[in-house]
Order: C-alpha cells, then sequence, then structure tokens
C-alpha cells in the first residue's frame, strides 16, 4: 500500500525523487512555488515525468501537481523536501503555515546543520511542530535531461536520516525505509548527518581552485575528472578537518572514500579507497559536467551552507580549521561577498552559546517553539 507523500521542489532533485516514489507505488503530490510556475506547466504538458538511468524507469504521473502550498501538504504522511539551501526561506514561509502538528518533514537535500536552521525558520513563520528531520545527502546522483526529464546516474545503497530534536530519528528511519528502495538508518543526531555530507569536502575545493579552467569557454569542465594529486590533498586536508570536528563531538566520521564506498559500492574491491581515487575512478560521477561558471551551487551553496557552519562549529568545539577557512576567504575574494555573514551561523541554528555542550544540547531541544 503505497503513502501519501509530498515533494517540494521541482528541480533535477525533486522530479527524481517524485518519479521513482510515483513509480514505487506511492500516492506523490510535486509542489514548486508560484513564481517557479513554468517549471510545472512542462511537466503537465509532457503528461507526468520520464526518467531514465539507476532508479526506477519510465513515465512517472504523479497524483497531483501544483503551486498551492496547501493543497500540497495536506494530509500528507511525508513530506520531502528537495530545494538548495538558500531556498529554505521561501519554501518554509509557502508550506509552514499549512503543516501539521506531528507530520513527518525530512529535509532530502541538506547541508552543514540544514534542519537545525530550517527549525528556526518554521518557528519564525509560525508553523506546527513537525517531526522534522534532515538525511546527509541528495539519494540520488542525476542531471536533468529535459523540462520534464532526469537521468539517474546513481543511486545510494544506504543513507541515514536524524530528527531534532534526534529522539525522532528511529521513527523517520522507520518511515522513510518503506518508502525508498534502499536502506534508512537513523543517525545519532543532526550533527553527524552534517558531518556525513561530502559536498563540502568535494565541491568547493574542485571549482575554486579550477577557477581558470571553468571561467575558460574553450574548455569543458568535469570536476570529478579533473581532481589532480594537489586538488586532491586540499580536499583530503577538509577531509581530515571535519573528520575531527565529529572526533571533537564524539561521532565517528567517515572518509569521503568510506562514504563513497557505503553509497555507491566504489572501492569495492580495495574495501576502501582513499578520498581522491573514489572521485577519480566513479564511474557515477565522471561523467557529471560542470559547473561552467563560479556562479553555481559549488560554490553559492557550499561554501556558505556547508563551510561556514563547519567552520563556526570548529570554533564552538575548540577545532582549528584552517584548510576550511582558507576556502572561505578564497571563495570570498573570488566573489566579493562576505559569506560569513551571509551565510548558515550557530545563532541562525539557535544556538545561543558558541561552546560544544550548547551544539550538542540544541540537536536534542524538543519544543521549536522554545
Amino acid at each position: 500500500m503505497g503513502q501519501k507523500i509530498t515533494v517540494l521542489g521541482a528541480g533535477a532533485g525533486g522530479l527524481t525523487t517524485t518519479a521513482d516514489l510515483t513509480l514505487q507505488g506511492h500516492d506523490v503530490t510535486l509542489f514548486e512555488l508560484p513564481k517557479f510556475e513554468s517549471n510545472l506547466d512542462a511537466i503537465r504538458k509532457n503528461g507526468g515525468i520520464d526518467i531514465t538511468g539507476a532508479a526506477s524507469e519510465g513515465h512517472a504521473e504523479p497524483t497531483t501537481i501544483t503551486s498551492d502550498p496547501e493543497e500540497a501538504v495536506a494530509d500528507a504522511e511525508l513530506v520531502i523536501q528537495v530545494v538548495p539551501n538558500f531556498a529554505f526561506e521561501p519554501f518554509a514561509e509557502a508550506v509552514g503555515p499549512y503543516l501539521e502538528e506531528g507530520q513527518a518533514f525530512v529535509l532530502l537535500s541538506a547541508n552543514t546543520m540544514s534542519a537545525l536552521e530550517y527549525r528556526e525558520i518554521l518557528k519564525n513563520v509560525g508553523a506546527e511542530e513537525v517531526r522534522l528531520g534532515e538525511t546527509p545527502s541528495l539519494a540520488y546522483a542525476v542531471r536533468k535531461t529535459s523540462p520534464s526529464g532526469v537521468n539517474v546516474l546513481g543511486i545510494k545503497r544506504e543513507l541515514s536520516v536524524a530528527g531534532v530534536p534526534s529522539k525522532h530519528s528511529s521513527q523517520l528511519a522507520e518511515l522513510l525505509d518503506e518508502v525508498f528502495p534502499f536502506t534508512i538508518t537513523a543517525a545519532e543526531n543532526v550533527l553527524e548527518t552534517s558531518l556525513f555530507n561530502a559536498n563540502p569536502v568535494i565541491h568547493p575545493v574542485g571549482a575554486l581552485l579550477n577557477a581558470g579552467e571553468i571561467e575558460s569557454p574553450e574548455d569543458e569542465y568535469y570536476l570529478y575528472q579533473n581532481v589532480t594529486d594537489s586538488i586532491g590533498r586540499v580536499m583530503s586536508k577538509v577531509d581530515e578537518e571535519r573528520i575531527r570536528l565529529g572526533e571533537a563531538l564524539g561521532l565517528e566520521v567517515k572518509t569521503v572514500g568510506e562514504l563513497f564506498h557505503d553509497w555507491y559500492g566504489i572501492g569495492e574491491h580495495e574495501f576502501y579507497a582513499t578520498t581522491v581515487n573514489s572521485l577519480r575512478t566513479s564511474s557515477i560521477h565522471g561523467p557529471i559536467q560542470g559547473p561552467d561558471s563560479l556562479d553555481h551551487r559549488y560554490v553559492t551553496e557550499d561554501v556558505p551552507y556547508g563551510l561556514v557552519p563547519l567552520s563556526e562549529m570548529g570554533s564552538a568545539c575548540g577545532v582549528e580549521t584552517p584548510t576550511i577557512d582558507s576556502l572561505i576567504q578564497l571563495a570570498e575574494d573570488m566573489h566579493h561577498t562576505d559569506y560569513r555573514e551571509e551565510g548558515r551561523t550557530l545563532a541562525d541554528c539557535g544556538v545561543a552559546d558558541t561552546d560544544r555542550e550548547a551544539l550538542l544540547s540544541v540537536v536534542t531541544r524538543q519544543n521549536v517553539h522554545a
């Protein structure tokens, strides 16, 4: 028996989630903000979403396609948001007033401390207290093939979910495990899912240190194929700083190589490949082209919503993050943007005191309105 699910966001990740879960037999509603109604018009004109590749293949016809937030979330057993972190506020403002108390709501496109900030945003828009959670990554490696079509390059073999407060983690894991065609487990807390996100390790380094090639109109840039030894060493340094943050918080954080092994089976024969080799040898990620500009989510999302909160976590825990800090500075210089000012801070996440104990206590705080 399928479940009544709402997917928020009609980008590549949202379309894939909608199509895959529809073909799995669930009753799926796809929602997009009214200002992006044209994204939905293309799907309506096509009569649904065409999906190819590693997930369910076929033509998926969602039950409902809407830009009406009240219609979208009404009676949904599970709400899944799949949008970039910089779009959190408009989506929360749209659907927040119509969410029901106790409704399951999962951020499938999380970054560092996403759910903690989203809880504060929901509080500010007067939303009912939901069972909010996050996964550390998208379920799919995917690219759009048309306004109503997607090609899935890879699908996770397993994924974790954490609730805020952490007491919701097990309930959300059981719910998602029944919905998705792969294993979902409960994480310790949202600090763990934050630190299990590979994007801040890979994307900013790959983009910023290849700025010349990305900005050259003659070149086609492939991030994963361009992980040279030097760039790989910088990624490994970011990886090491991320792991030290986990140790300071009492969490066992996996390297990117270990994550790629668990998620996609990369490095299977040598058990765990190194971070660099995992990226270089990934048949899933190797063909992915781009970015073609530094004004891309690899920088504009993964620096302010990935690296900046990692740096703030380091300051709170007494862990130095020199490589992460240097990448933030480099991105600020390239974009003439104060990412520390515009990015996600501990204060945005409801952490009043910048110390380890305050960071740990906020993940177990129960009442969103406290």
